[in-house]
């Protein structure tokens, strides 16, 4: 069997070693009729988010992409399908997984013959794509994207391929990947019988990937150059694009509209506290750290709820509970709650809030979520890499959601209370749980990353520095892009 899959592989590859010097149109013999009809089954899937800033990015998907059909009857126009719009009552969508068994539904209703998914700022080259797909059979299993590869493992995907992870690849859904006809619907076999090994959905890029690769009996990612960066998506090859590594929305909010909230505790208080105040806390307009014992040399706020050793969801509803109704606090906007060990470049915090509305429940952070893989269960904004709230979605959790006990997880209970409110949680790629190594190179090199998580073997202060780097390059980046822009409109 991997003798086969080899010979497969092989011939696959030398298949696409002649795609780069024609993806930019169309085959010769191919007309528009066969171009309509091979379009018309391909399913188009975004998964985008129904924040305002979101639905936007979406809908500027929708008119690129309609823009590329204008020229056909639009009875021969591919199915687009967006989460937030298609979706709305479908948990986790973001995973894949619950999406499989509608694909196989629409797939009833009108033939199929690839699937391609990716995100709201996404954009895809129809006639481009057309031209890849042309080349393949998808009667066959093919799962093709951009891959991402890890350089050590890591405990966001379960420590896999411990003795080399970088042997094993997963897709940037960022840049679009796409399955064959013939693979849904294996999967969506596999899906009605196999049970999935957690009940966490933690990186559904590198989840879905493993659950393909089915333990060596499914297909790998086959990674296509034409599925591109930011960083590449200059180069005439590219059958998908994204504008830029961090979005541009405007000047970034005030210092004195975020107000910081520190979790910590008397164990910590002269080891990780001295390093948030030696880093992003000194820059803080409005910060407080929030403890079981008061130290005035810091100084903490002891709200009397006891230090636990599991969750802390006692001492996070007790934060949100003060922020919505001290008077110092309650007219800010914006409310940051991290760890003592959290890592944060404020200023590209105030430059992403710049894309959000502050007067609406927002509920921002890198999302994990729990039960999702059938369509139920939550999505949790994961509190290591810091959980952003608007003042709305501050006051909703301070009246509306409680502890089962203080060493509940708190991130989870308030994914359970969001679910219950009806307020999303939206996911940042900027945001991180981890630390800068447990993520893909090819990962972190195409955003300008807002924050990661945890002390442990690693330098604080060297991430800390790179953060600022990162950023201050970035925006030297961007004013050097406008200026040369306005040179030459003159």
């Amino acid at each position: 069997m991997r003798m086969c899959q080899i010979l497969k592989t092989s011939v696959f590859l030398s298949a696409f070693a002649s795609l780069s010097m024609h993806v930019s149109g169309l085959d010769s013999d191919k007309g528009d009729h066969a171009r309509a009809l091979d379009l018309k089954n391909t399913l188009f899937i975004v998964l985008s988010q129904p924040d305002d800033f979101h639905v936007k990015e979406a809908e500027n998907f929708k008119a690129h992409f309609h823009e590329q059909l204008k020229t056909l009857d639009k009875a021969q126009w591919p199915r687009l399908l967006m989460t937030h719009e298609d979706f709305v009552d479908l948990q986790g969508a973001w995973t894949i997984f619950p999406l499989i068994e509608h694909i196989v539904t629409v797939g009833k209703s009108q033939p199929i013959s690839w699937v391609f998914i990716c995100e709201d700022d996404t954009r895809v080259k129809l006639n481009a794509l057309y031209s890849l797909l042309s080349q393949l059979d998808s009667s066959q299993s093919h799962f093709l994207g951009r891959e991402l590869r890890d350089e050590e493992t890591t405990i966001i995907h379960h420590f896999a391929f411990a003795d080399n992870p970088r042997q094993f690849a997963y897709p940037d859904f960022r840049a679009g990947f796409v399955l064959s006809w013939a693979l849904v619907s294996e999967l969506h076999g596999r899906l009605q019988i196999t049970k999935q090994r957690t009940d966490f959905s933690i990186d559904p890029k590198h989840e879905l990937a493993m659950f393909i690769w089915d333990e060596g009996n499914g297909p790998t990612l086959t990674h296509l150059k034409e599925f591109c960066s930011s960083l590449e998506s200059s180069e005439p090859w590219c059958v998908t694009t994204q504008a830029s590594r961090f979005p541009e929305c405007g000047p970034p909010v005030s210092n004195d509209d975020i107000a910081v909230a520190v979790k910590t505790c008397g164990h910590f208080h002269k080891s990780r506290v001295p390093v948030v105040k030696a880093t992003w806390g000194h820059e803080a307009e409005i910060i407080e750290y929030f403890s079981e014992v008061k130290d005035d040399s810091i100084p903490t706020v002891d709200l009397g709820v006891p230090n636990t050793e599991r969750g802390h969801c006692g001492k996070t509803m007790a934060i949100i509970h003060r922020v919505s109704k001290h008077p110092d606090l309650i007219a800010i906007p914006w409310l940051l709650i991290a760890d003592d060990d959290t890592i944060i470049n404020l200023d590209q915090l105030r430059s992403l809030l710049a894309c959000y509305r502050s007067d609406q429940p927002v509920a921002l952070g890198e999302r994990y979520g729990y039960g999702l893989v059938r369509g139920g269960g939550y999505d949790y904004i994961t509190g290591g890499g810091g959980m952003v709230f608007s003042r709305p979605a501050i006051q909703f959790l301070a009246e509306r959601c409680r502890c089962y006990s203080d060493d509940a997880p708190d991130d989870m209970t308030l994914g359970m209370c969001l679910k219950n409110i009806g307020i999303p949680v939206t996911h940042s790629r900027f945001f991180h749980q981890a630390r800068p190594n447990d993520y893909s190179p090819a990962f972190l090199a195409n955003q300008i990353p807002v924050s990661f998580h945890k002390h442990w073997n690693t330098d604080p202060l060297r991430v800390y520095a790179d953060l600022i780097a990162a950023g201050k390059a970035h925006s030297e980046s961007v004013e050097a892009k406008k200026k040369k822009e306005s040179k030459d409109e003159l």
